[in-house]
């Protein structure tokens, strides 16, 4: 094998499973991650010589991931927002209540809910360990705006989860 090739399997094994899992995060199906993953691996073959030099690979292939994952959602006008900010369970009787749950699970639908640019760096910071500057190029932009939309969403995953915590069976 030659040293490009070499060095975009090096990449590939490195960024594999953070590519699926961003991808899972955004689509929120494990087939429709599957193919994002795979156009993925074509689109950073096809482009290695740029990427491999570039000064961050990971974060410039979790752009890459995260535009294709919107792409693939708009294209099927599923991309949606909450009102909120957060889901809501509703009880038969259709009253808002949050229902006692796991609280990794009351902690996943509370991050899935953040709006995306703090959804992707709780995601790619806590999850994958990404450093502020690798998030920043990213999401292409700056690390202030990095570092302000981290605390925003910690702040409020904190929140909804103590709020949910406190009010686990009570109508709100």
């Amino acid at each position: 094998m030659e040293n490009a090739e070499l060095k975009y399997t090096a990449l590939i094994s490195e960024v594999k499973d953070t590519v699926y899992r961003l991808a899972l995060s955004l689509v929120g199906s494990t087939a429709e991650a599957e193919d994002i993953v795979q156009d993925i691996y074509e689109r950073v073959w096809r482009a290695r010589d740029a990427i491999l030099a570039h000064d961050y690979p990971r974060a410039y292939i979790c752009r890459m991931t995260r535009n294709r994952a919107i792409d693939y959602l708009r294209s099927r006008h599923r991309l949606r927002e909450c009102d909120d900010g957060y889901h809501t369970i509703l009880s038969n009787d259709g009253n808002r209540k949050i229902e006692l749950m796991d609280i990794t699970e009351l902690t996943k639908q509370t991050i899935n809910s953040l709006p995306e640019k703090q959804r992707l760096t709780i995601h790619m910071r806590d999850v994958e360990g990404f450093e502020i500057e690798e998030i920043a190029e990213a999401l292409e932009s700056d690390t202030t705006s990095v570092r302000m939309n981290l605390s925003r969403a910690r702040r409020s995953v904190r929140e909804q989860v103590i709020k949910a915590m406190k009010h686990g069976t009570q109508g709100y």
